[in-house]
């Protein structure tokens, strides 16, 4: 689903010179306009941040203008919008990654890995 987003301004330097092209380094901060409800706020959010709340945005099959309207109706009074919408996106994909079959199929196998060999004989240090 694509999203109309309005890039507004970006901080420290967000782009890397690479020939012709500029590329956004990690990490640095892009704002984008989204809609909550019916009022229009600037939000300044990572680039890996904006592609994830892209991503869950099409998982749940909404704008992602609704997605930010429901985390924002769902922070405590008080809380910063943007840091609502990180622990959200966080806690999004830990879910995901505790009922996902590959990553319950990667945790047995580590466990597996891990656990003490059963009738294994404890080295004795002798003098």
């Amino acid at each position: 689903m694509a999203e109309g987003f309005q890039h507004t301004h970006t901080e420290n330097n967000p782009h890397q010179n690479t020939g012709n092209k500029k590329t956004p380094l990690q990490g640095a901060l892009i704002s984008k306009n989204v809609r909550i409800h019916d009022r229009r706020t600037s939000v300044r959010l990572e680039p890996e941040m904006w592609q994830a709340l892209r991503e869950v945005s099409e998982i749940e099959g909404c704008s992602i203008h609704d997605l930010c309207g429901a985390v924002h109706d769902l922070k405590e009074a008080g809380a910063s919008f943007t840091a609502a919408l990180r622990v959200f996106l966080m806690e999004y994909y830990r879910t995901a990654a505790r009922t996902s079959q590959q990553v319950t199929s990667v945790q047995r196998q580590l466990k597996a890995a891990l656990r003490p060999v059963e009738n294994a004989i404890p080295h004795k240090i002798t003098a």
